[in-house]
């Protein structure tokens, strides 16, 4: 049986109005676990509705549909499932102690990582057998993650493939994204995702936020876009379009935010705010003895997760301490995603510790009163469907820039990881229990719901009219196919300058005339 009723009742409609089902692919070269749950809703409700999906990704889904074909990259790299060691954190830097200079390195050294993981994923995988032959078919429509990586784009090429290639972020445009849509994002009042800024900034501010957007850009086009596209003309033995024109042929990109969350930004027709679409529908059950924790707790649950990423056992004993000495103090009990835990967790005075919960139905749970969490989207969604306010502790991404935008909704205090004390614990848990946060935070929650459409509806719709129209309804803005020179006006400005410098010499040139006229007057006149 279908879980999401809503889209099994129109999927013959659909597939009518398409005038058949439509074979898709989708290529998602990450290992981060946490991307693909973003974008597995999407492709089983489309498998749902009756399209023929292909899926190419690390994490192959637990009883797809019929019409599911799951192609497994498992082998090629780790997998992005708790392994980010928080010792790294505890590496002495005396430069990190200067405020400005520590915000700075702290997102450049976040992003460094990204580098390694895409080169190593492209060339494994343009040797992968399994992709090779999916890329041997036709599509309608190509579904690509859009994050560290440009291989998929090159390989699309290689093998001919022209259908009209839809983008998916798990999060909001990464500074190299926007212009392949047409989208400039002005960092004068743009934050970019890896900062904890929010609008209007300060002029220090747009000052780090100008150089780290410029950063970012040479950092992808020269460390990934031009090392990918080297990897595969070596592999293939031929010259292929710059990367960087490739990615101009996005016919759509649906991105994981929504503006009540994630701010406003300049946008166009071909940027879909989709964020909510991976919120499961079909609720997983809560383990008895966490059901049993919550119910008997009598002035309510606090949920304290870091996400599927970081190995939380690996924190440090005296981080340990300072968060177990602050949850220690309240009257609220705590529930703690920590991997080193028994089977059905380990108690110890008012906190119990867990392998593993089902986070989303937590958070939809009574019980459940505020949420501690490192600030990634798929949390943060959560937390804001289910309208609970949080404790933001972010370590590295866009986790800073989520639990800021959060912040600046009202109802979450951000306590980055570096300065994490049992002071600042505290007085952020204090915030965030009141009775004035929790009310905003419904507030906001009622807001961020308030939409015309469902998430995955909307995802699903969208894809679908890629389907129907695909090249001959573009959606981007004309700036895409701009050079840098006439989208910065500069022929304009240098028109401008030219056409100014002409009429300040002629003005001289005149008034230098008419001086010279009225000093040979003047002193024919004084002869007389």
């Amino acid at each position: 049986m279908c879980p999401r009723l809503f889209l099994c009742a129109f999927a013959v409609i659909a597939i009518a109005g398409n005038g058949h089902a439509a074979k898709i692919l989708g290529l998602f070269p990450h290992t981060g676990k946490s991307h693909q749950m973003v974008f597995e809703p999407l492709l089983r409700s489309l498998a749902e509705r009756g399209h023929h999906v292909t899926s190419v990704s690390f994490f192959p889904l637990k009883n797809p549909p019929a019409n599911y074909t799951d192609v497994s990259l498992e082998g090629i790299a780790g997998l992005g499932v708790e392994t980010f060691d928080l010792s790294i954190f505890e590496a002495p830097n005396v430069l990190l102690k200067i405020p400005v200079v520590k915000g700075i390195a702290n997102q450049l050294m976040g992003f460094q990582p990204l580098v390694g993981m895409a080169l190593d994923v492209c060339g494994k995988a343009l040797n992968w057998p399994p992709l090779i032959e999916a890329l041997k078919s036709d599509y309608d429509v190509v579904l690509v993650e859009n994050f560290n990586s440009d291989c998929m784009l090159g390989l699309l090429h290689i093998y001919g493939i022209k259908s009209p290639v839809v983008a998916l972020l798990s999060s909001y445009l990464t500074p190299w994204s926007g212009y392949r849509i047409g989208v400039f994002e002005n960092p004068a009042y743009v934050p970019v995702l890896s900062t904890s800024f929010t609008s209007p900034m300060t002029f220090l501010e747009r000052l780090e936020n100008t150089f780290v957007y410029l950063y970012h850009n040479l950092w992808f086009r020269y460390l990934i876009q031009v090392k990918e596209r080297e990897l595969i003309e070596k592999r293939f033995g031929s010259k292929i379009p710059d990367l960087q024109d490739l990615a101009k042929n996005y016919s759509l990109m649906m991105v994981n935010t929504f503006h009540t969350l994630n701010g406003v930004r300049p946008t166009v027709p071909g940027v879909i705010e989709v964020g909510g679409m991976h919120l499961d529908h079909t609720r997983k059950i809560i383990p008895e003895y966490i059901e049993r924790f919550l119910n008997e707790s009598e002035h309510g649950v606090i949920l304290l997760s870091f996400g599927s990423l970081i190995k939380t056992a690996t924190i440090p004993k005296y981080k340990e301490d300072i968060i177990v000495n602050a949850l220690s103090k309240l009257k609220q009990r705590v529930i703690w995603k920590y991997e080193n835990s028994g089977e059905e967790g380990t108690l110890t005075g008012n906190i119990l510790r867990v392998k593993w919960l089902p986070q989303y139905e937590l958070l939809q749970h009574k019980k459940i009163i505020a949420f501690i969490a490192h600030g990634g989207l798929l949390g943060m969604t959560e937390a804001i469907s289910a309208g609970k306010p949080m404790v933001v502790v972010p370590f590295f991404g866009d986790q800073p820039a989520n639990g800021a935008a959060a912040a600046a909704a009202g109802f979450a205090k951000v306590v980055p990881y570096m300065e994490l004390t049992e002071k600042a614990l505290t007085e952020a848990l204090d915030f965030v229990l009141s009775a004035e946060t929790r009310v905003k935070a419904r507030l906001v929650s009622s807001i961020w719901l308030d939409r015309q459409a469902d998430p995955l509806e909307t995802a699903v719709y969208w894809t679908e009219r890629v389907i129907r129209w695909g090249h001959a309804a573009p959606l981007h803005s004309a700036s895409r196919d701009m050079p840098f020179y006439q989208l910065a006006l500069l022929d304009v400005i240098a028109a401008f300058t030219v056409a100014i410098l002409i009429l300040v010499t002629l003005l001289w040139f005149i008034l230098s005339a008419v001086y010279r006229l009225v000093f040979s007057k003047e002193n024919k006149l004084k002869m007389h």
